[in-house]
């Protein structure tokens, strides 16, 4: 639980340097590890956000580049893979007594049905599947069918 407390406070301590609603979103593998409680393990934090104002927080910060991920250790990088939330959902928790915005559980799970679709990897399947099983009681079943009816993810809605 050690590793999973550090990418969240590291993404605190960078969330703290931008107003509220231009803080970062945690997406992706990190998102999962949080809402499963380190269950499934992610190796990097991907983020969206304004990629030009995180890069230069995140050089201020004593973060550097290697390809399309930023460094401040060589355990935890962290990877810009977008801008906009536009259409999803974002939730807002507090680590260690800081604002951390994430992706809402329904909306992971369809980026995880994406990847599943997609790339064909079923890690990410599995992923999804963890997360509508542990979530199935707190869903909000009809957002979830309709952004899954936008990815045109239907037939994977079988799956979860």
């Amino acid at each position: 639980m050690e590793e999973l407390s550090s990418k969240f406070g590291i993404l605190a301590e960078i969330s703290e340097k931008f107003p509220k609603n231009k803080k970062p979103v945690l997406v992706g593998g990190s998102a999962v590890e949080f809402y499963t409680r380190g269950t499934c393990k992610s190796i990097d934090i991907d983020v969206l956000g304004d990629r030009d104002s995180l890069e230069k927080v995140l050089e201020k910060m004593g973060f550097s580049k290697t390809g399309r991920h930023w460094f401040y250790t060589k355990e935890i990088g962290i990877e810009i893979v977008g801008d906009s939330t536009e259409g999803r959902r974002v939730n807002e928790i507090l680590h260690e007594g800081k604002l951390i915005r994430i992706l809402s559980i329904e909306d992971l799970i369809v980026e995880r049905l994406n990847a599943c679709k997609h790339w064909k990897s079923q890690y990410d399947c599995e992923q999804a599947q963890v997360l509508a099983g542990a979530y199935s009681d707190k869903l909000d079943r009809e957002y979830l069918r309709k952004r899954m009816k936008e990815e045109d993810l239907e037939m994977e809605l079988i799956k979860i």
